[in-house]
């Protein structure tokens, strides 16, 4: 059992590896029942001896087969789950950081601008999407980049395009 201050990526790839080892394993256990079903076969087509085989390990190998895929699935469930949840932690202490509130009323996600201003940023529930309507605000108040005089000069020279319209 991993320790309790464990990072969320120490987590993540304990599981992975899991989910690996349950991979491996129910593919292994799909070889050694192809192998079985095969000497099924040959058992109920009569080249070979009932005697040579065992009806329980088809039966075993199946429900092998079952419970490390029911393994290997749970676990990538539980990935994307705790992938969901780090990603509204996430955006939870970005809304925080940048001094947004979660209001009772009006409800949801609220942010006050440094002139005052009151931004609405989303539902109370929708963490993620308030968070990157925050980066937006936060954004727009920046000066854009300056353009590349050469470039400017270019867009400025260039001819209008006049193709497909009558001849006055």
């Amino acid at each position: 059992m991993p320790p309790k201050n464990a990072t969320a990526a120490a987590v993540g790839k304990t599981l992975e590896e899991r989910r690996d080892q349950a991979r491996d394993a129910a593919l292994k256990e799909i070889k050694a029942l192809r192998n079985d079903l095969l000497a099924l076969e040959a058992v109920l087509s009569g080249r070979r001896r009932k005697a040579d085989f065992s009806p329980f390990d088809v039966v075993h190998g199946a429900f092998e087969i079952f419970r490390h895929a029911a393994s290997v699935f749970d676990v990538e469930d539980l990935l994307a789950a705790c992938a969901r949840d780090l990603d509204t932690a996430k955006a939870l202490e970005y809304l925080q950081r940048h001094g947004a509130n979660e209001l009772v009323k009006p409800a949801g996600w609220h942010w006050i601008s440094p002139r005052g201003e009151m931004h609405c940023l989303g539902k109370a529930d929708e963490t993620e999407k308030a968070a990157e309507k925050l980066a937006l605000l936060l954004q727009s108040g920046r000066r854009p980049k300056r353009r590349d005089k050469a470039a400017e000069a270019a867009t400025d020279d260039a001819p209008a395009d006049t193709a497909g319209l009558p001849e006055a």
